[in-house]
């Protein structure tokens, strides 16, 4: 297949999942609040007032009963939304847009990376696959940094094989620090990518070290010198991320491994025969393993890494947590099933080929069919709008701007998205002694105890009166009055 026509038809494949990403895409946000944390962090860079967000979101996280996240996240993700945000607001479908941007320029990255192990068909098929994927597609109508990442690491994993070979130049030097620091700025993980950059360079310079350092020289330099800029101008807020081990016990460690050991067959989840595909990827993936561990080193390395700080964090993300490794999962099987092809006798190669191939079509076929029947729904129901940005909402948001003081102290079970959206600081509790601390406490009631005090049990807590104020078909606002 000549290269012109191998680049036609990946272009023609980014096309076709950008156009079902775009469909997909949904005008509301679920209620989990990480994103207003990344929309408010890129207004603070748009007002210059990067302390002023530290401020407040660290009043949030050191005062609720359950830390709701950092008190900051990288700071890369909110550079990429902070000009989108200057010119449409929250806009909630312009901004997803860069997620369909950013998963585009993963599927070429993927591309390119799995052309470093297989021929030009089985690389596109391979990318077909992941392009059409029912759950990687739905990823990107979520307002956070997982798409973004999957796109710089696997683009970063991409230049880390290119770079530890001796015949690339400089450019291709630069650019991998540039991509490193990129996934360092988005997501603390990021920096696990130093590993598989380590193993690579001694891999192919081995014994050598020396000519190793050299190598290592100008990606570090560039990495080193981006990250000193970076830390000069955005304060860190990641190291409140530590706390949160403090959760961590052998069950729950336990738990992760059988977890997040199983968790990449929610890969498939929606397809026919959903449960099969992941045991079959995984047998071919081994068998790959045994036989090109040496080769493949720096990609393992990056997936155990990775692995091994998931499982040991307390709290479970499910499958956004791996979208990274799901792509090396992908380009491990087409070289196990590559080698088990080649041990199938002579006479039965070209039917086994086949056989493969049109097996593969066929799941082709059957995700771009569900992507589009989600795509299509999703147009029919006009982009719906659900959760935070919905109207209902909107009233809520509404009512404590105006019908409360500025220095309100607001509790709510997502204290980050009212901050976003009303100006007040907040923080959740579950426990009945944290009510005073606030002067009003807002309550979802269709979420029961979910970080917050159950709506048909708040009115049992000692020590405080409550004066409803506000009211809705989901929301009710107290006032809260300390008894004498």
């Amino acid at each position: 297949m000549k290269q012109k026509r191998q680049l036609l038809i990946l272009a023609l494949i980014i096309i076709v999942s950008s156009g079902l990403n775009f469909s997909m895409l949904t005008r509301g946000q679920p209620w989990w609040d990480d994103f207003a944390s990344y929309l408010m962090q890129a207004q603070a860079i748009l007002k210059g007032d990067l302390q002023g967000f530290i401020l407040h979101n660290t009043f949030s996280i050191a005062n609720s009963s359950y830390p709701p996240g950092p008190v900051a996240y990288p700071w890369g993700y909110p550079l990429l939304l902070a000009p989108l945000v200057a010119l449409f607001g929250l806009n909630t479908l312009v901004l997803k847009l860069l997620n369909v941007a950013f998963f585009a320029v993963f599927l070429a990255s993927f591309y390119f990376l799995a052309r470093t192990r297989l021929n030009a068909q089985p690389s596109l098929l391979l990318t077909a696959l992941l392009a059409a994927n029912p759950a990687l597609l739905r990823a990107s109508d979520q307002l956070i940094s997982d798409i973004p990442f999957l796109a710089v690491s696997t683009l970063s994993l991409l230049l880390i094989e290119t770079w530890g070979q001796k015949t690339s130049g400089w450019k291709t030097g630069l650019a991998l620090g540039v991509s490193l620091f990129g996934a360092c700025l988005l997501r603390t993980n990021g920096l696990l990518l130093l590993a598989p950059l380590a193993v690579s360079l001694t891999a192919h310079h081995w014994p050598d070290w020396k000519s190793a350092l050299r190598r290592a020289w100008l990606p570090g330099l560039t990495l080193s010198g981006l990250f000193a800029l970076s830390a000069w101008i955005f304060p860190n807020g990641q190291t409140s991320y530590l706390n949160h081990f403090s959760m961590l016990t052998v069950p729950r460690l336990l738990e992760n491994a059988l977890f997040y050991l199983w968790l990449p067959a929610g890969t498939f989840e929606g397809l026919p025969a959903a449960s099969l595909y992941y045991p079959l990827l995984a047998c071919f993936a081994i068998l790959n393993l045994i036989n090109h561990w040496k080769r493949d080193l720096a990609l393992h390395t990056y997936s155990l890494l990775s692995l091994m700080l998931f499982i040991t964090w307390p709290e479970r993300q499910g499958l956004r947590f791996i979208y990274p490794l799901i792509p090396l999962l992908f380009l491990f099987a087409g070289n196990g099933l590559h080698l088990a092809l080649r041990r199938v006798p002579a006479a039965w190669q070209w039917h086994a080929s086949r056989s493969l191939i049109a097996a593969s079509a066929l799941l082709l076929l059957i995700s771009l069919g569900i992507s589009a029947s989600i795509a299509s729904q999703n147009l029919a129901d006009a982009r719906a709008i659900n959760g935070p940005f919905d109207t209902v909402s909107y009233d809520l948001y509404e009512f404590i701007r105006t019908q409360t003081p500025a220095e309100s102290i607001i509790i709510f079970m997502r204290p980050r998205a009212l901050r976003l959206f009303t100006q007040r600081d907040s923080f959740l509790t579950t426990r009945c002694a944290d009510l005073p601390k606030g002067d009003y406490v807002a309550l979802h009631e269709k979420m029961a105890a979910n970080n917050q005090i159950a709506p048909d049990q708040i009115a049992a807590c000692p020590g405080i009166h409550l004066e409803m104020v506000f009211n809705n078909k989901r929301f009710s606002v107290y006032r809260i009055h300390p008894q004498p």
